[in-house]
């Protein structure tokens, strides 16, 4: 059953690289199409995130400990628009969740040429430092690639040096700034 990116849930097993891809030696993950009943375990991704950074002393995703109507709102259309995926193992032990879109009118605004927008990339705390962020980041801009866009683009919260750094060792870009009321974002591309 392929989502808007052709995403197709049966497709392991080496069928379609974006699905399927290995971790350790040990582990092989895929993109597995969240459906309406994963909105809350997705939004207690969130929460659990939003404590994590917090315990850092980092401010960001804090909106997600009590989230607003408009940010549910978010959520919501985005599960309605089919951009979110559970990041899965192949025992279906769920690893982290993503959201993929083709527009970002929020954060990047309107823009000349097409691009896949990473959002939300969680990889739960017990499965991090394992590679998974990067192999997901991997599998996106692939399958970017495979569909014709040529940027794969995401932004990340200015108030955390550590994840802007490790997206750019990724080989993201920073191609600007979105200034919001209360924080800013730094604006990342990479070419497929």
């Amino acid at each position: 059953m392929p989502s808007r990116f052709g995403i197709s849930i049966n497709a392991v097993g080496g069928r379609n690289k974006f699905l399927s891809v290995l971790m350790p030696s040990w582990m092989k993950i895929r993109l597995k199409p969240a459906v309406g009943t994963n909105l809350k375990l997705v939004l207690d991704f969130l929460r659990q995130s939003a404590l994590r950074l917090q315990k850092k002393g980092v401010d960001q995703w804090q909106n997600w400990l009590d989230p607003t109507e408009e940010d549910l709102a978010w959520i919501k259309e985005g599960f309605e628009s089919k951009e979110f995926f559970l990041v899965v193992n192949e025992k279906e032990e769920v690893l982290g969740a993503i959201r993929i879109m083709s527009k970002d009118l929020l954060y990047w605004g309107e823009q000349a040429e097409e691009a896949l927008y990473i959002h939300s990339l969680i990889i739960l705390e017990k499965y991090a430092g394992q590679g998974i962020g990067q192999q997901v980041i991997e599998q996106v801009h692939n399958q970017a690639k495979d569909l014709g866009y040529p940027w794969l683009r995401l932004d990340c919260n200015s108030a955390n040096p550590a994840l802007c750094s490790y997206y750019e060792t990724q080989g993201f870009l920073q191609v600007g700034i979105r200034k919001f009321e209360d924080f800013s974002c730094n604006l990342y591309q990479r070419s497929t």
